[in-house]
């Protein structure tokens, strides 16, 4: 057992040396490297797998699993690896003990799915721990709730691609979380000091019984940090290949939006709709925003400067190409100067940057990896003191480039070097003592008021980002105007109008076409089909649209964009599931707005009937009509069901 000095935390605060690092390395590392191809996803949703993660590389399920049989990774050296982590800068690793294949990169008990029962036959985890702790190198471990090796996680005797969401409610479930509890016990017990839990349960957290986990590792290791990832009572949150552009996270007192049991159902809606004709491209071009990185995967709610007590510790995992796990056929690897311009823009903004490397299946960094860790840690050698132990200022969204702080130092990262040989900073938040160069060379300035002016050497310090210090000294009011408690994007009363629009106009051009193709041929549409006709759409599209509206308004209520400060109307209380919520609305809409209103106008307006161009007409006006009404109502629904808990 392995048992070296714990990390020291300034005033006993596990999160004091995090939020000091600022800079890690996550290891996406298992069996699929000997394949080439991305770690579980390949067998879970291979359509939702090829445009998320860009690799045309396919690979039957049955390949899959037989791939520890030939993993092998001779060139594995663990010391090797923390030694090019700390060159490079970074101040902890996070590496996957169990990715969602099930594959345990550790000697878990319970099973013979992991690394100590393949050829290697060695403890991937431990040697790294054991390299760590010699380092001084916090180790942190991914671990995925979703199993799809496991009996007990769903009936592995179907294809993942059918059950890979897991069957909580099957009589194995129970057994299944006592194993993850076995391999968590064994992490936190066996392995040194565990410095970060990095959970990644997807979607639908509480089945999980989060309460259950957070329990069992703060009493075994409170010193151990906890991502957002498995419900509440979590340390930092993680958005996921994109930096937070709006704003600083901030704290918003309520469970990430993953414990939502509607996530399942969400999955498996996109996956449909992937397989239809003409919504295919669509979700494929918003899928494709998650590799660009443009995807807000995450809802986070961000203002423009909180206050230290508001502010969320957050961190932005990323890979350096478009691959978690290795890939031999990379060709999308960014920028080294990007990758540098990245860590930057999540210090600034408060958060840590936790950058990604995919091992070859010999146990190797790829030399594209290499290349740029290098790269970043030339950077940080000059400039390292601009990043660690560094917070976030009032200069945010700066056209010249982004600031970070350190006691009486602001650091001024500078993305475009002044043709001009000055840079003009208003308002500046405090009275300037000195500006220099990281070299300790000093510049002119002129500060007039809250304007401050830089002179410049001709010469930028650096390629991609060079720094300027500027010491201040004196009053720290300009530094502690802090951003308003309650933010909102959106009142609610334009949140229904806004989406009750977009709503209707959708809902009446799609069912118009549908309404043209389906009654065109007819000559005449008795009243009784269409009263028929309508209960059957309106209850098919307020179930849609009111399954999809709950999401999005549970999701901006988490955000902070909308308030439930709603003291006028008390809607239906929603059950948890998005799926039962959205079944309540509908049976509502179907029963008080199709039955009796829609099919009363009916009666009253056309009780022999209507020629197929009149019925067209009517249906495309009901069909948006049924679509803004169930929106509005789902979202005060949503809104009072909030405001209740």
């Amino acid at each position: 057992m392995l048992n070296p000095p714990q990390p020291e935390h300034k005033d006993n605060q596990p999160l004091t040396w995090y939020q000091q690092a600022k800079f890690g390395l996550f290891i996406h590392w298992g069996a699929y490297s000997v394949a080439g191809v991305e770690a579980s996803w390949p067998i879970m949703a291979p359509d939702l797998s090829e445009v998320m993660f860009r690799t045309r590389t396919r690979i039957s399920e049955k390949d899959y699993t037989a791939l520890p049989a030939r993993f092998n990774p001779v060139d594995f050296d663990a010391r090797a690896w923390v030694d090019t982590a700390q060159n490079a800068g970074m101040r902890y690793i996070v590496i996957t003990s169990k990715h969602h294949d099930g594959f345990c990169m550790f000697d878990a008990p319970g099973t013979d799915y992991k690394i100590t029962r393949t050829p290697f036959g060695r403890d991937i985890c431990l040697e790294l721990a054991q390299a760590c702790s010699r380092a001084g190198m916090p180790l942190g471990f991914y671990y995925s709730p979703p199993d799809l090796h496991h009996p007990g996680y769903r009936d592995t005797g179907k294809l993942a691609a059918q059950n890979w969401l897991g069957e909580p409610r099957r009589k194995e479930w129970g057994g299944y979380l006592d194993y993850m509890e076995s391999h968590i016990r064994k992490l936190l017990t066996d392995y040194g000091e565990v410095s970060v839990l990095w959970f990644d349960a997807l979607v639908n957290h509480g089945k999980y019984d989060p309460p259950r986990f957070h329990r069992l590792i703060r009493s075994l290791s409170p010193n151990t940090l906890i991502n957002d990832r498995l419900g509440d009572d979590h340390d930092f949150v993680t958005p996921e290949q994109f930096i937070p552009k709006s704003g600083i996270p901030v704290r918003t007192g309520k469970p990430p939006a993953g414990v939502d049991p509607g996530g399942d159902g969400f999955f498996r809606m996109v996956l449909s709709l992937m397989k239809v004709p003409g919504l295919r491209s669509v979700i494929r071009r918003q899928i494709e925003k998650y590799a660009d990185g443009t995807l807000e995967l995450t809802p986070i709610l961000q203002v423009p400067y909180p206050a230290p007590d508001r502010f969320q510790p957050w961190e932005t995992c990323m890979t350096m190409g478009q691959s978690w796990g290795y890939n031999p056929l990379e060709t999308t690897w960014k920028d080294p100067g990007k990758l540098v311009r990245n860590l930057v823009e999540v210090t600034s903004r408060g958060g840590n940057y936790l950058l990604n490397v995919g091992p070859t299946d010999r146990g190797t960094f790829p030399p594209e990896a290499l290349e740029r860790l290098q790269y970043i840690g030339k950077w940080m050698e000059k400039n390292g003191d601009s990043i660690y132990d560094s917070t976030y200022t009032p200069l945010q969204g700066s056209s010249w480039g982004r600031a970070t702080r350190k006691g009486n130092t602001i650091y001024l990262h500078i993305f475009e070097w002044p043709l001009s040989g000055k840079i003009e900073i208003e308002p500046f938040p405090t009275k300037v003592q000195a500006v220099s160069l990281l070299t300790g060379e000093r510049l002119a300035f002129v500060q007039e008021e809250n304007k401050l002016e830089i002179t410049t050497p001709s010469q930028s310090p650096d390629a991609d980002v060079s720094v300027l210090a500027v010491d201040w000294a004196g009053s720290e009011n300009g530094l502690t105007i802090f951003s308003p408690v309650r933010e909102t994007k959106t009142t609610l009363r334009n949140y229904i109008r806004s989406q009750t629009l977009a709503s209707g106009l959708i809902n009446s051009f799609l069912n118009g076409i549908i309404a043209f193709y389906s009654f065109r041929m007819r000559t005449h549409i008795p009243a009784i089909e269409a009263a028929v006709d309508i209960l059957i759409t309106v209850a098919i599209i307020t179930y849609l649209v009111s399954w999809i509206t709950i999401g999005g308004a549970r999701t901006e209520i988490i955000k902070g964009n909308l308030s439930t400060l709603w003291k006028g109307w008390h809607g239906l209380r929603l059950p948890k599931s998005a799926a039962l919520g959205a079944v309540v609305i509908s049976i509502a809409c179907v029963l008080f707005f199709g039955g009796l209103f829609l099919n009363g106008l009916i009666y009253l307006a056309a009780p022999a009937g209507f020629t197929n161009w009149a019925y067209i007409v009517v249906k495309t006006l009901y069909t948006g009509a049924s679509a803004a009404f169930a929106s509005a109502l789902t979202i005060l629904c949503v809104v009072s069901t909030e405001e209740r808990k």
